[in-house]
């Protein structure tokens, strides 16, 4: 057992969804959730109300899922403006952390060198900094198929942005499907964790899992804890070895009439499986 708190992601509910996830969330036996940034459109003239239904559901507000953005072709004041927004918003509720999504490629403007993702990394960083001014914790979600990939990319992401300030989101989906071990990759960024991601994947078609001898990556899908290709057992390892003491958020992929079902399922693999909560 650890000292770990468990939060469910809002995402395969849906913003119509809202209630019946909290619903869903407080009787699968969450304490937390984390919602997308859409959420601060419907309640940012709301906050009383919105801690209002979380109180009611016995729930916390953990984090805020934002970024993601094309690159080149955002507007960059506009994006970190955005996402100020989204932090002061994640402070007016009790919550501490940001998790903010890379960069994704643009189809009709490729970038033609690295150094050409500095003006987004820079606005990261000034993001990092300036949620941290707010008490809010920014921890960068490396995600496959956006700019930060693969561990030299972040690397090099985080020095060009603000790694004194930028946290990092540790997600067990990504790690599998980026081909990393969890033990080496915690190991190097553990004094960066910010927030954890329980995330199991398998390939979205099943034919079409990765050669050996090829570097193509099959599209993944996101499904119940245990029932994909994830090691979770490992990635634990690596956590508990990292003293990590905070949230962990699952996640997983929505399927119509299930979803009450796979909140209980989850949470209880965790617990019983992985004996992660506290």
């Amino acid at each position: 057992m650890s000292d770990i708190e468990l939060a469910c992601h809002l995402a395969p509910w849906g913003n119509r969804g809202f209630i019946n996830a909290l619903a869903d969330i407080e009787h699968a036996g969450f304490r937390g959730v984390e919602a997308t940034a859409e959420i601060v459109e419907l309640y940012e003239d709301r906050v009383g109300v919105f801690s209002e239904i979380l109180v009611q559901h016995r729930l916390n507000l953990v984090a805020i899922t934002a970024g993601g953005m094309l690159w080149p072709g955002m507007n960059l004041d506009e994006e970190v403006e955005r996402n100020l927004n989204i932090a002061r918003f994640l402070k007016a509720c009790g919550a501490r952390y940001l998790t903010l999504t890379p960069p994704q490629p643009n189809p009709d403007q490729p970038l033609e060198d690295e150094l050409d993702l500095m003006p987004a990394a820079t606005a990261y960083g000034e993001i990092a900094r300036r949620t941290l001014e707010l008490d809010i914790q920014t921890c960068l979600h490396p995600q496959i198929g956006s700019y930060v990939d693969e561990p030299k990319r972040l690397n090099k992401f985080l020095q060009m942005s603000d790694p004194e300030a930028m946290r990092i989101c540790a997600d067990s989906g990504y790690l599998h499907e980026a081909g990393l071990s969890p033990a080496s990759f915690i190991k190097e960024h553990h004094k960066r964790l910010g927030l954890i991601h329980l995330r199991d994947v398998k390939p979205k078609d099943k034919r079409r899992r990765r050669s050996k001898r090829s570097k193509e990556r099959p599209p993944m899908v996101s499904v119940e804890l245990g029932k994909g290709d994830v090691d979770l057992h490992a990635f634990v390892k690596a956590i508990m070895a990292s003293d990590y003491m905070g949230w962990a958020t699952v996640e997983f992929d929505h399927v119509a009439g299930r979803l009450p079902t796979l909140a209980r399922d989850c949470q209880q693999f965790v617990e019983q499986e992985l004996d992660l909560v506290l």
